[in-house]
């Protein structure tokens, strides 16, 4: 078990999950305060995207570089990553959520169920799917979240959290 929870993939996929979590949190309580979609991505990605940078870097990446120039560079790039994850969110909830939401809750039956039911209507899950406009939202989250944690472990990987390669010339 511990030789797992040293293993990154294993790592991110957990520190994922906890970004994942901060995210729906973050979003759907912004939604059920404000009605407001749009503003909901907005707070619950520049949530995540500090969460997902503190955690990576500490937990995940181990990257011990705390300098103010280089945290700069490294958070600039990081969020300049996160960016196109950002504009993705925005995009599919404008035309899923805001411009929408009538004909693709219509088309994928969601309003043909009934919120009375226990899954829909507990104190737990009726702010995230109690109404069909919610339902449909917490789809879309779902998937965007799903292409974030692909995109983002790649990008983080090869751009922002890069280890240090030693050249081979160097060593003779």
């Amino acid at each position: 078990m511990n030789r797992l929870l040293k293993n990154e993939k294993i790592l991110y996929l957990i520190f994922g999950i906890g970004t994942t979590a901060v995210y729906f949190l973050t979003r759907f309580l912004i939604v059920n305060i404000t009605g407001n979609s749009m503003w909901a991505v907005i707070t619950a990605q520049v949530s995540a995207i500090l969460f997902a940078y503190f955690t990576n870097k500490i937990f995940v990446f181990k990257d011990r570089k705390w300098k103010p120039f280089d945290l700069l560079k490294q958070l600039s790039g990081f969020i300049a990553g996160r960016a196109f994850v950002f504009a993705l969110d925005l995009a599919i909830t404008y035309v899923a959520v805001v411009a929408y939401s009538k004909e693709i809750i219509h088309f994928l039956g969601l309003n043909l169920i009934n919120y009375d039911f226990i899954l829909f209507s507990s104190s737990i899950t009726k702010g995230f799917i109690g109404t069909p406009a919610l339902l449909n939202e917490f789809i879309f989250v779902f998937v965007v979240q799903v292409l974030a944690v692909i995109i983002n472990y790649i990008i983080s990987k090869k751009a922002v959290f890069k280890a240090e390669r030693v050249n081979k010339e160097q060593l003779h």
